[in-house]
């Protein structure tokens, strides 16, 4: 019997027959894509896979990209990132990976993530998910006040700004809106302008004609046109170069679009929902963003908090995700919910969901406690990312004055690699520094090292003879 269809997509032929020969031996139906483009094709079919492996490097199309434009499809995509660096991997859960692997992959590590991956794809279908926003998770007042904002201002025509931290629900927010309004019958296009390279920003959202530009083969319409009628959601907004922003204003005040090589002006039918982690009005102080547009967008601003901001949501939010990801098979502890509430959350909800999701995959009873969350969470990569300074913005944790953001708790590594003020800090070494720095606060015993980062014996073994860090038996 199969256990799931998974789409194999890189463009590395060797590996795709390597890992097609694993995953048939763990009884998957394979399905494989060479390109993005190919990717997208198999991941917005009417029946899409239950699970996919996306290689982030690729020619053309980047793994980021597949991400970006797959839509509402509720398959769960594992990122690989043999390439990769910790920005290209907080980036891609940004996007909603479901989790990332370094290559080459460890099939011990790849078969239990695969098998949640799978569940949990299946069980977001048996509840209709897919275009549907999640639900908005929270008994705190702050909570209350977003749920009020989204009935008053959903049904307008309104622009809307959303500021908050990395992961606090942004874009949730935003398709909400777009559900409660007039045009939830219509698409809703996502783009996160941090993934756009700088020169084609304009193609990207106005489109552009054949021959406008080396490698313009074919007309392309842009989200303006594909988001008609609906609403066109633009995340990290800040990221869009000064004169993008001019034509994105000027589309604001008339309704029209040019594409990139076409002398005509069209006109679009659509609501734009703006949101950024940045202080868009420090921004435009310092140059870097058109006060003209930052006052046009600001018709209604909305302040997603943070997680620590609202910690009564915290373990409510916890149990939602877990039965969410375990379908109520586990229940936490009231040391793992202390746990829980004791944690700054750097990467908010987002990161909130990936230790759910490792919780599951480590726990070996019914009753998740405290000492397996501790660790769960002090593997977290936005935990790894914000010692790195990799979260991207003017800070790794903005709009913070009253409250002074706090370092990694619980086990989070203190100490950085030696290129650690990099942001081209690879995976690699952060994982070296942590294990090591784990090895030696247990004495060297690999025994009590593994069950303190929550791996087998063995794996973390076999990463000590990689890294060349000794152990005792």
């Amino acid at each position: 019997m199969s256990q799931g269809s998974v789409l194999l997509i890189d463009d590395d032929g060797s590996f795709r027959f390597a890992m097609r020969k694993a995953l048939g031996r763990l009884g998957y139906e394979v399905s494989e894509a060479a390109s993005g483009e190919e990717a997208l094709v198999h991941l917005t079919r009417a029946t899409p896979p239950d699970a996919a492996l996306l290689d982030l490097k690729m020619e053309r199309l980047s793994g980021l990209d597949v991400l970006r434009r797959r839509g509402g499809c509720p398959t769960r995509i594992i990122v690989l990132t043999g390439h990769g660096t910790v920005q290209a991997a907080v980036e891609a859960m940004k996007l909603g990976a479901f989790s990332f692997l370094e290559k080459p992959v460890d099939a011990e590590v790849l078969a239990p993530l695969l098998a949640q991956a799978v569940n949990e794809t299946r069980r977001s279908r048996a509840a209709g998910g897919g275009d549907s926003a999640p639900p908005l998770i929270g008994v705190s007042r702050a909570m209350d006040e977003v749920r009020q904002f989204i009935a008053r201002v959903g049904p307008t025509d309104e622009t809307v700004s959303i500021y908050g931290e990395t992961g606090t629900g942004k874009e949730v927010v935003a398709r909400h809106l777009h559900q409660t309004s007039p045009r939830r019958s219509g698409p809703f296009v996502a783009l996160n302008a941090a993934c756009v390279p700088r020169e084609l920003f304009e193609s990207e959202l106005f489109g552009h004609r054949r021959g406008a530009f080396t490698g313009a083969t074919n007309d392309r319409d842009g989200l303006f046109r594909e988001a008609g009628g609906g609403t066109l959601f633009i995340d990290e907004i800040a990221e869009l170069p000064i004169e993008s922003q001019a034509k994105l204003l000027r589309t604001l005040e008339t309704r029209t679009i040019r594409a990139v090589g076409d002398p005509r002006e069209v006109s679009v039918d659509v609501r734009i929902i703006a949101a950024t982690n940045r202080d868009l009005w420090g921004e435009a102080r310092l140059g870097r963003f058109r006060e003209d547009l930052y006052f046009r967008l600001q018709v209604m601003p909305i302040m997603l908090p943070s997680l620590r901001a609202r910690r009564d949501d915290i373990v409510p939010l916890a149990v939602h995700l877990l039965e969410r990801v375990d379908g109520g098979q586990r229940e936490l502890s009231e040391d793992a919910r202390a746990a829980l509430v004791a944690y700054d959350w750097p990467g908010n909800v987002r990161e909130l969901l990936n230790v759910m999701r490792r919780v599951v995959l480590f726990a070996d009873r019914d009753v998740i406690d405290g000492p397996l969350v501790r660790r769960m969470i002090a593997a977290s990569v936005f935990a790894h990312a914000n010692a790195l300074g990799a979260t991207g913005g003017a800070s790794a944790v903005p709009f913070q004055s009253a409250v002074s953001p706090s370092a990694p708790a619980m086990g989070a590594p203190s100490t950085a690699p030696r290129d650690a003020g990099s942001q081209s800090a690879s995976l690699a070494d952060v994982e070296r520094a942590h294990i090591a720095q784990v090895l030696e606060r247990m004495g060297g015993n690999i025994t009590r090292a593994a069950a303190a980062l929550g791996i087998d014996r063995r794996t973390l073994q076999r990463k000590l003879r990689a890294y060349g860090i000794p152990g005792e038996e």
